[in-house]
């Protein structure tokens, strides 16, 4: 086996003379809104350095970018294509310059022409999409309020399936609290993507920082202070440091020297108002030190060959949620199972929640080796919000570092409506296609104003979403929520209370629902099921355990069985250096009978070339 695919390498390498294998693995198109309100939103033009960090960050031949911008018409700002020097000295010239006075935003028609314009570039076959929408408004194209509405359901319902249909991301930034965060929100949810509320325009680098990483992670090195350690594994360093305006970074090397970030021969250099990223080829061992930064914001990417590997967390995580953890270290991506390596190897997992520039540091826990992987498990996080799980992975001398940002979100978007006459309508839609709708079922609790509670199944429309329509009696007074007990598509159990709401209906007049506004410390005196994940998500602090090995293996087996189902990447890793399937074998004999094919034609070729070249030479010499 393994002489076949030695052979395979060689014949690749001899190829690639011939058949060029670079291809871009990732697609950015960027949508800002160019309405005249964004200059009070963005008065510094961050959006412009926004967009400049993006073409920087992404390494040149291996994405796409488009920028277009959107106010009473769509027009285009920079044309996709491949990221390289010439298209980032283009945006350079173009960001600084557009105009932002349009009157009115209209969302739909910006939508529907990116969805109509044709994939740009050298782009591989399973390449991803990732578009951002930045705006501060919201959908607003005529002074008739039902038009806006039309447009909207547009939006929610034809546009939406068109872009789950074609597996685009479209991260969602608000710049103000004044757009509509329902429609961003569920744009974003739907299509497995962020959605950030930016606080200050600031903001908005850190969050097209982490929608970039979300795209496209890498081995990252920690900062331990103002320093961090490069080991000799390392082929190639990128510093991407936030600082104020008008600061310059300083970065010393292991020797003690500045590193120039104007003449240095093996560094390059894009540097804007608020941020600097340097790269820096072939970077000394040792411990380099920085001043100047905000580390809090700044991150250190890497290119080596010894590297941490972690199993991929889904974008989107639904609220108590179990989520599964591996991490492995790998040499030229063959895991090291080395007990004599991994004795020494410690590895440590931080959640953090994040909101604006504040981190609240959740849960840091040490994982556990087993078959010389590191494993660990959580079992739910209860409060909504974004969040970033990094594993900081310590070899004593060396240390690796990744970070997987993702969204935690409720699993059902649960509604109270007055259909008319003496009704009141209960609905409960998925907010992400992860849920399995057969497979899981919703249940309404009522409570009554004498302290009782009665449950009722929410009957499945249509295998869509769950609805419940309710007669109300004169003098009705109740509270109601639901529990949900979820299944994921990979078959992983949850549970998940609702906030309350309440209907009522004072003698003949048409019943009202509303959300509970409630206080939290009498809701949490009310009577509450028994079971410890019964949790009323948003009323109560974050709330994350670990399960270790020993709880796991007491857990049931339907349980166990549905986390069999979460293979992880580092799994997957292992299984393909390990063994190869039926296909591959195929693929290796194909590929090395297609090289020899191809060889002995150029030889034949050159062979043929050589003959009548010395029949010339014959002829020539004859005359």
């Amino acid at each position: 086996m393994k002489w076949l695919k030695i052979n395979t390498v060689l014949l690749s390498a001899v190829l690639s003379f011939w058949v060029p294998l670079s291809q871009a693995d990732t697609q950015f198109r960027v949508i800002v809104d160019a309405s005249g309100s964004m200059l009070i939103s963005d008065p510094d033009k961050l959006t412009s350095e926004a967009l400049r960090l993006i073409s920087n960050l992404a390494p040149e031949e291996k994405a796409s970018l488009g920028i277009w911008l959107f106010g009473e018409e769509p027009r285009v700002l920079l044309p996709e294509s491949i990221v390289n020097k010439a298209t980032k000295s283009k945006l350079a010239s173009y960001v600084n310059s557009y105009v932002t006075q349009d009157v009115k935003t209209d969302l739909e028609a910006i939508i529907r022409l990116l969805l109509d314009t044709p994939d740009s570039g050298n782009l591989a076959p399973e390449f991803n999409r990732h578009w951002i929408l930045v705006t501060d408004g919201m959908v607003d194209i005529s002074l008739d309020e039902a038009v806006n509405k039309t447009s909207r359901n547009r939006i929610l319902n034809e546009l939406m399936v068109r872009l789950e249909e074609r597996d685009i991301h479209l991260h969602t930034v608000s710049m103000t609290g004044y757009t509509d965060k329902d429609l961003l929100e569920s744009l974003s949810l739907r299509t497995d993507a962020t959605h950030t509320e930016v606080a200050i325009p600031e903001d908005l680098l850190d969050t097209f920082d982490r929608i970039f990483t979300q795209a496209s992670p890498s081995d990252e090195l920690p900062f331990d202070g103002n320093q961090f350690v490069v080991d000799d594994a390392i082929d190639e360093l990128t510093l991407v440091v936030f600082h104020d305006n008008g600061i310059q970074p300083h970065i010393v090397k292991p020797d003690g020297s500045l590193l120039s970030l104007v003449t240095y021969r093996d560094a390059s250099v894009a540097a804007s108002d608020h941020y600097t990223l340097i790269t820096v080829r072939k970077p000394d061992a040792g411990v380099w030190k920085v001043n100047n930064v905000d580390f809090e914001r700044s991150s250190i990417r890497v290119i080596t060959n010894l590297s941490a590997q972690a199993t991929k967390i889904a974008p989107i995580i639904f609220v108590n949620e179990p989520i599964y953890s591996t991490v492995g270290l790998f040499q030229k991506n063959v895991i090291i199972k080395d007990d004599n390596i991994l004795n020494l190897v410690t590895v440590k997992q931080t959640l953090v929640r994040l909101s604006g520039e504040q981190k609240e540091t959740i849960l840091s826990h040490d994982m556990a080796r087993t078959n010389g992987q590191f494993k660990l498990r959580l079992e739910g996080i209860s409060e909504p919000g974004n969040y970033e799980l990094v594993s900081l992975l310590d070899g004593k001398t060396f240390s690796r570092q990744l970070s997987q940002y993702f969204t935690v979100h409720p699993a059902i978007d649960f509604k109270g409506t007055n259909p008319g006459g003496n009704l009141i309508a209960f609905s409960a839609h998925p907010v992400n296609l992860k849920l399995n709708v057969s497979r899981s079922n919703v249940k309404l609790e009522f409570t009554y104003n004498n302290g009782t509670t009665e449950t009722e199944e929410m009957p499945l429309v249509g295998q869509g979403y769950w609805e419940k329509i309710i007669p109300v009696s004169a003098d009705d007074n109740v509270k109601v929520r639901a529990k949900l007990i979820g299944m994921t598509q990979t078959g992983l159990r949850f549970d998940y209370w609702t906030p309350f709401w309440h209907f009522n209906r004072k003698g003949d007049e048409a019943p009202t629902v509303r959300l509970d506004d409630i206080d939290p410390t009498s809701m949490l005196l009310m009577s509450i099921p028994s079971s410890n994940r019964d949790l009323m998500p948003v009323m109560v602090l974050p709330a994350v355990s670990v399960v270790d090995e020993a709880e796991e293996s007491g857990k049931q087996s339907s349980e166990l069985d549905a986390a069999d189902l979460e293979v992880s990447d580092v799994d997957k890793t292992v299984e393909k250096t390990d063994s190869l399937s039926k296909t591959e074998w195929m693929m290796y004999i194909g590929l090395n009978l297609g090289g020899i094919l191809i060889i002995a034609t150029g030889i034949f070729l050159y062979r043929r070339m050589q003959k009548n070249k010395s029949l010339k030479s014959d002829d020539t010499d004859d005359v």
